[in-house]
């Protein structure tokens, strides 16, 4: 029997990053409950600001990686005292969407069995299951990033019918170059399409420079101005 497909799947999951946070270090006293209160695996659960993942069975070992992380991270289920393997984990950010995620089932990529909503991977042809997402900001101080796969999207919030630009090393600190648009009262959004590379960039508003407030990266430019960084990655 040849082994290169047990080899290839090994050499897999060794590339992911593996997390090392358990299931149940969780803030929550209602979520820690919940986690060690299950006796049977359930569909997936969204419980104070979390998705409930379950599995039950002869297993070893359970593992989760999902869409929203391009598939990169392998999240490890913890048993409870009821011998069911679960998982919490934060809801991201962003629109109202459909969470695509899989399963390592002993060291076998799998569908969820407790969950019915499934796909196949159109580029792997893996089964994916599915889990509906409800919308949360993506603009919330700590955790908004800019920064996208060769873009970068900004957001600021002002008076109404003002003029916001910015102004960063992508274009030589011209603060005239790239103006933000007024996409609802008071929301002013701008995106960028830009090279992989980290850069420096602040918002001019009323005359003022000023750091991005959302971005939590700040630092201090050539001139002593504060000013937002940001690291475009590659498509």
């Amino acid at each position: 029997m040849s082994t290169r497909p047990t080899l290839a799947l090994a050499c897999a999951l060794c590339a992911l990053c593996v997390t090392a946070a358990s299931a149940f270090d969780v803030a929550s006293t209602g979520l820690h409950l919940h986690l060690s209160g299950l006796k049977e695996a359930r569909p997936p659960e969204l419980v104070e600001g979390h998705l409930v993942l379950s599995a039950k069975g002869s297993y070893r070992y359970v593992g989760a990686s999902f869409s929203h992380e391009s598939w990169s991270t392998l999240h490890p289920f913890e048993k409870n005292y009821y011998g069911v393997f679960v998982l919490a984990i934060p809801l991201p950010y962003g629109d109202a969407t459909t969470l695509r995620y899989r399963l390592v089932l002993d060291g076998l990529w799998a569908a969820d069995p407790a969950n019915p909503r499934r796909e196949r991977d159109p580029a792997t042809g893996l089964p994916v299951s599915l889990a509906d997402l409800p919308a949360r900001p993506r603009t919330v101080l700590g955790t908004w990033n800019p920064a996208g796969d060769g873009c970068a999207t900004f957001y600021f919030t002002a008076e109404p019918g003002q003029r916001v630009t910015v102004a960063g090393s992508f274009n030589a600190w011209d603060p005239f170059v790239h103006e933000m648009t007024e996409t609802a009262p008071g929301r002013y959004e701008l995106r960028l399409a830009l090279s992989p590379g980290v850069y420096y960039y602040y918002f001019v508003y009323r005359g003022q420079r000023l750091p991005d407030p959302l971005n939590s990266l700040w630092l201090y430019g050539e001139d002593g101005g504060t000013v937002s960084a940001i690291t475009v990655a590659r498509r």
